[in-house]
């Protein structure tokens, strides 16, 4: 006997076959959707090898982001993130605000100054990325998570090979779309940590208002216990002379208003000594043995002898596309510290 479908039950049956299709080509239709999005990132080329949708929690996971510049070097993507996940802030919707959470695990930033980068590329301007983060997530951020990531410097232009790197990095950002504690000028809070190149341990914490386009901000940061000699292919690059052994300590203060960027930084160098006379004079030859000698007795004279060590304090000011450094104030700053007053150790707390 065969059984007879009513009206009602067939239409029923034919929206639930739509909606599961509907599920089932969602990943592969917002996959296409990422791509054409990253793809057009003026200078950029990208894509995302998967995407799941967990439509319950309100949410999505990109899984194996890569971003490329399109004359880059092709050996380091400029980013790739294993994985990303953004959803819904369930507990700001109770509030009656609409806002996402974000989290990243495992990204990698790579910042390449290479010779095969062209002076021809179109750069993305502070729109393009904002209109790629909104098309990714079209609901303002509210809190933004990344978990065992990575930022590196690498310049393959210097005499030598340089690499910096900041790994393990941990960075939390609360409260980006001002959900909890409107009124507040900086109502936003971010920490950030890390290890990096030589041993040394990163700490940061900031205030900001991130809903300005030129954020407001006030931030401290430290580096500290980074073992020179990991340095060594970034100070012969740049400064053009070796370090056999020291430590570095590193403070900085930075505070933006209306576009303004007012701060410093205080590197702190402990135990440096420059000069291997045989070691240098095999490597580089008499003249190169003779400047770091020289090089050695500035250093012998500017080190604060109770604390053997070098410090200076680089002021920053200016608007943020382009800070300046006054490099007079940083070698007086220097004599100071051996002659005079020692700057304390950490940050002063001073802006």
């Amino acid at each position: 006997m065969a059984i007879r479908l009513t009206q009602p039950l067939k239409v029923g049956l034919a929206v639930g076959v739509l909606l599961l299709a509907f599920r089932i080509a969602l990943p592969f239709i917002v996959k296409n959707y990422v791509n054409k999005t990253l793809e057009e990132l003026p200078g950029y080329t990208g894509y995302v090898e998967d995407v799941d949708i967990a439509l319950i929690r309100g949410a999505y996971q990109i899984e194996g982001l890569v971003l490329k510049e399109e004359e880059g070097n092709p050996k380091y993507p400029f980013l790739t993130i294993p994985h990303t996940d953004l959803s819904i802030e369930w507990k700001s919707l109770f509030k009656g605000k609409l806002v996402g959470e974000v989290f990243m695990t495992g990204p990698v930033l790579n910042m390449v100054n290479s010779s095969s980068s062209g002076t021809s590329k179109e750069d993305p301007s502070l729109d393009h990325w904002t209109e790629v983060v909104k098309d990714l997530m079209p609901i303002t951020i509210n809190r933004y998570e990344v978990h065992n990531g990575s930022l590196a410097f690498l310049d393959f232009t210097a005499s030598r090979d340089v690499r910096f790197h900041i790994s393990s990095m941990e960075l939390v950002a609360l409260n980006l779309a001002n959900v909890e504690a409107v009124g507040k000028k900086l109502p936003s809070s971010v920490t950030v940590s890390g290890k990096s190149i030589g041993g040394g341990t990163l700490k940061g914490k900031m205030q900001v208002n991130a809903l300005k386009r030129i954020p407001d901000f006030d931030a401290d940061c430290q580096l500290t216990g980074v073992n020179l000699t990991s340095l060594n292919n970034f100070i012969k690059a740049y400064a053009k002379f070796d370090v056999e052994r020291g430590k570095l300590d590193m403070y900085a203060e930075l505070k933006a208003t209306d576009g303004q960027l007012n701060g410093y930084i205080k590197p702190f160098f402990e135990e440096v000594k420059v000069l291997n006379w045989k070691k240098d004079k095999k490597e580089g030859g008499i003249l190169s043995a003779v400047k770091e000698a020289v090089i050695g007795v500035f250093t012998e004279a500017a080190e604060n002898q109770l604390r053997d060590q070098i410090a200076t304090q680089i002021p920053i000011k200016g608007n943020l596309s382009n800070p300046q450094t006054n490099s007079w104030k940083t070698f007086i700053n220097v004599l100071k510290h051996a002659f005079i007053d020692a700057f304390s150790k950490g940050i002063e707390n001073s802006l």
